[in-house]
C-alpha cells in the first residue's frame, strides 16, 4: 500500500485539522517525491504516457490493441457480469482480432452498473476503491476504482498541465471542488498545501465577500489559476464589477463543465495567457486536453476513446478491479473529428459537450454552481436514481430524487451541508423524472434570470 492510498483513506480527518497543523502536514507530505507518495505505478505510467506521445501511429494503434484485449481478457476471466454477457452474445476475448472488433462487444451504461455492482467489481488483484459520480448528478452512479489509479491519474494531469508551463506545486488559485465557506467566521477560503491550491468559496463568488476574498487571493500571489469555467467567469466579473485589478497569473486550466467560444475568448482577453481546458471524469476511462481554441487532444494510452452516433465511448486500460468496456459516457462531440486511419478511435475533436453550467440561487442572490452539488460524500447516492432540481424563486429549490428508501432528511441535510447556506429545499421522491423528447435528463429546471443576477 502506498502512502497516498493509505492517507486518501484519512482525508476527511485531515481536511477537519487547524490550518496550522494542515499546512505543516500537508506541505511536509506534498513535498515528498510523487514515485514516493504514489509508488511505482506513477513512474510507470509516466513512462508509458511519454512513449506512447512520441511514438509512430502504428506503434499507438498495437499499443491499444494490445490493451483493450488485456482488458477483455481480464473482464473474461474475473468479472460474473461480462462472463454473462460475453456467452449471451457469443462473443470471447478471441473475438477481437482488431480495434475495430471492439464493436462487436456490447455497450456499458450507468443504468448496466446500477443494476449489476455487485457481480462487475472484483478485488482479486488489487484493492477496490469506491467513487460516486453522475457527471451534473442527474444520475448519480457508484464505481469502483482500483487503488493506483490515482497513481496513473496524476501522472497523466502533470503531463497535461505542462503543456501550459504548470508545474506541480505551482502556487495556484482553485475555484473548484469543494466548499470552503465558514460564514460564521467571515472565512471564505481555504489554503491547501499539498498540492499548493489556495481555494476560493464557489458559493459566494458573486456575493458582498467577494472583495474580502479578492484581497486573500491577491496575498497568495498565484502562479496559475485553475477552476470551473462558470467560476472562472463569475471571478472576471465581479472583479470587473468592482474595479479591482487583473490577477497577474502565468495561466489558467478549465475542468469539469463544458466551456463555450465565448466564454473562452472572455478568460483568454482578459488574463492575457493561455487557457489550458481538461476533459475526464471519475470513471477514469478517457483523458484529454486542448489549448486555447485548439482542437482536443486524446491521450490514448490511458484508455481507449471512440466516438459513436456523435458520443464518447470509451474502454478502460489499466482497471483491474472494474473494467469499463465500450461505456457510453454521456459527454458529445461536434465539430470535425480526427480519427486513427480505420478506426473509429478518435484522435481529437473540436468540441465536447459534457457537464452543464446550471445554477441554483441562494436568498441573497449568490450563484451556487450545479457541480458544486456533485458532492457524493454527503449525500446517501446510493439509494439514488436520479435528480432534478426546480427553483421559481430565490432561495427554494424542490429537488425530485428517484429512487429506492430515499431518506429525504438526509438528503436535504447534504445538500444544506454543499451550499452553506441561503437554500431552502424541498425534497421530494417520485418514481420517475421524465426525460425530454430526446430521452435526456435535464438536471435544473430554472425559471430565474441567471444572467441579470450574474451581472449584479
Amino acid at each position: 500500500m502506498t502512502f497516498e492510498t493509505l492517507l486518501y483513506k484519512y482525508k476527511t480527518m485531515y481536511l477537519d485539522f487547524p490550518q496550522p497543523l494542515k499546512t505543516f502536514l500537508g506541505e511536509l507530505y506534498g513535498s515528498m517525491p510523487l514515485s514516493v507518495r504514489f509508488g511505482k505505478n506513477y513512474d510507470i505510467h509516466a513512462k508509458i504516457l511519454h512513449q506512447f506521445e512520441n511514438s509512430n501511429e502504428q506503434y499507438k494503434l498495437d499499443f491499444m490493441y494490445n490493451k483493450t484485449l488485456e482488458t477483455l481478457l481480464f473482464a473474461e476471466k474475473y468479472i460474473p457480469y461480462y462472463q454473462d454477457l460475453f456467452k449471451e452474445y457469443g462473443l470471447s476475448s478471441g473475438s477481437f482480432k482488431s480495434l475495430e472488433d471492439i464493436k462487436l462487444f456490447p455497450i456499458l451504461t450507468k443504468h448496466n452498473i446500477k443494476n449489476n455492482i455487485d457481480e462487475i467489481y472484483t478485488q482479486v488483484r488489487e484493492k477496490a476503491v469506491p467513487y460516486f459520480s453522475g457527471g451534473s448528478l442527474s444520475t448519480p452512479t457508484k464505481y469502483f476504482l482500483p487503488a493506483s489509479s490515482r497513481a496513473k491519474e496524476k501522472a497523466y494531469n502533470n503531463y497535461i498541465f505542462l503543456k501550459i508551463g504548470y508545474i506541480y506545486r505551482d502556487k495556484t488559485l482553485l475555484l473548484k471542488g469543494r466548499e470552503v465557506s465558514k460564514p460564521e467566521q467571515n472565512i471564505f477560503w481555504e489554503y491547501e498545501p499539498v498540492d499548493n491550491y489556495f481555494l476560493l468559496s464557489n458559493n459566494y463568488m458573486n456575493s458582498d465577500k467577494f472583495p474580502l476574498m479578492y484581497e486573500k487571493a491577491k496575498e497568495f500571489k498565484p502562479k496559475f489559476l485553475f477552476g470551473y469555467p462558470s467560476a472562472v467567469l463569475s471571478f472576471i466579473k465581479q472583479s470587473n464589477l468592482h474595479n479591482l485589478p487583473r490577477v497577474d497569473i502565468q495561466g489558467v486550466m478549465l475542468a469539469s463543465e463544458t466551456v463555450y467560444a465565448d466564454e473562452l475568448r472572455i478568460i483568454q482577453e482578459y488574463f492575457n495567457v493561455d487557457v489550458l481546458t481538461h476533459y475526464g471524469h471519475t470513471e477514469r476511462n478517457a483523458i484529454g486536453y486542448r489549448i486555447n481554441r485548439d482542437s482536443y487532444n486524446f491521450m490514448n494510452s490511458y484508455g481507449l476513446t471512440r466516438v459513436e452516433n456523435s458520443e464518447l465511448v470509451t474502454t478502460t486500460f489499466d482497471n483491474f478491479v472494474m473494467p469499463f468496456i465500450n461505456y457510453k459516457s454521456g459527454d458529445s462531440v461536434s465539430g470535425n473529428i480526427n480519427y486513427y486511419d480505420g478506426t473509429d478511435v478518435v484522435k481529437d475533436v473540436d468540441n465536447i459537450e459534457g457537464r452543464t453550467q446550471d445554477f441554483l440561487v441562494t436568498k441573497d442572490e449568490r450563484l451556487v454552481s450545479i457541480t458544486t452539488m456533485c458532492g457524493g460524500q454527503h449525500l446517501p447516492l446510493e439509494s439514488m436514481e436520479a435528480i432534478q432540481y426546480i427553483q421559481n424563486k430565490n432561495g427554494y429549490v424542490t429537488v425530485l430524487v428517484e429512487g429506492h428508501d430515499i431518506d429525504k432528511e438526509k438528503v436535504r441535510n447534504g445538500m444544506c451541508k454543499l451550499v452553506r447556506e441561503g437554500i431552502e429545499f424541498d425534497i421530494k421522491t417520485v418514481d420517475k423524472i421524465e426525460k425530454t423528447h430526446r430521452g435526456k435528463r435535464v438536471i435544473c429546471k430554472q425559471s430565474l434570470d441567471i444572467e441579470k443576477i450574474r451581472k449584479r
